[in-house]
């Protein structure tokens, strides 16, 4: 127990250090390793994940749910489909930017062809 703090409890910051940390993008998902994400950190079980999953998919947010595949075929449009995301209000503003400074391509993946 800080004594001090008991005798004063008002403290005075004297300085402060802001640092820049840059994080690398995530890796792509199968469907284990996004069930098991999602039980980990969110605390969601696999038929609940795998819902969602599924509404995100219909609705256009992200690519078929159940799959082995962690990376695109190399036919894949990702521009296009970028570019069917700018008017989004949401997130239009951030695809524009990556269409502007151009997309990166993944580090790594595994297309095991099971992408409709």
């Amino acid at each position: 127990k800080c004594q001090e703090c008991e005798i004063a409890p008002q403290v005075k910051v004297s300085s402060v250090v802001i640092r820049d940390k840059k994080q690398g993008r995530p890796t792509p998902l199968n469907t284990v390793n996004m069930l098991k994400a999602c039980s980990k950190a969110l605390g969601i079980g696999p038929h609940a994940a795998m819902q969602a999953a599924e509404r995100l998919y219909l609705s256009g947010y992200l690519s078929y749910p159940r799959t082995e595949s962690s990376a695109y075929p190399k036919s894949f449009d990702i521009v296009g489909t970028l570019q069917s995301q700018t008017n989004d209000n949401r997130w239009g503003s951030y695809v524009s930017t990556l269409l502007r400074e151009g997309p990166n391509k993944s580090r790594g993946g595994v297309d095991m062809g099971d992408h409709p």
